[in-house]
């Protein structure tokens, strides 16, 4: 089964190719959006990794940054699908852009139950082998993803 024909509608639907501003503004709330979302995850990460805040408990950082981590990454859903739908037909046929996808899910999967079981326990062993390993993991997936954003306009 080919996703061509959902790519060619999805561009069909396009809206803001024919606005001067449209499209400038969504780019610059998926950036705003990318910041927000980057900057709560490495400052949980950082913490995990014992380079930041060491004396905060991991537990109540996370908690404190996840509102603004679920925010930063609706902003980015919210402003990527419009982003993609402007050239649908090219991303579908790019392979930088399904190798960001298969990263961004593995991304999200790895956040949402990996990074928060570590992120969410009680008493979070400093100097633990996975408390190096989930941040790393983490830092590395989502700067692959941006990452690939970034490639997908120039290749």
């Amino acid at each position: 089964m080919s996703l061509a024909p959902l790519f060619k509608w999805m561009e069909g639907l396009a809206v803001y190719r024919s606005s001067v501003y449209l499209g400038p503004g969504v780019n610059l709330v998926h950036l705003v959006s990318m910041v927000t979302f980057m900057g709560a995850l490495l400052v949980v990460d950082l913490r995990l990794m014992g380079a930041a805040l060491t004396k905060e408990p991991v537990k109540d950082l996370a908690q404190a940054a996840d509102p603004w981590l679920i925010a930063g990454l609706v902003g980015l859903t919210v402003t990527g699908i419009p982003a993609v739908m402007a050239a649908a037909t090219q991303e579908y046929g790019s392979h930088i852009f399904w190798a960001k996808m298969y990263i961004l899910a593995l991304a999200m999967i790895f956040t949402f139950t990996v990074r928060r079981w570590v992120t969410q326990a009680d008493q979070v062993p400093i100097g633990a082998v996975k408390t190096k390993i989930v941040p790393f993991l983490s830092i590395a997936l989502w700067m692959a993803v941006a990452a690939g954003g970034r490639l997908i306009m120039y290749l």
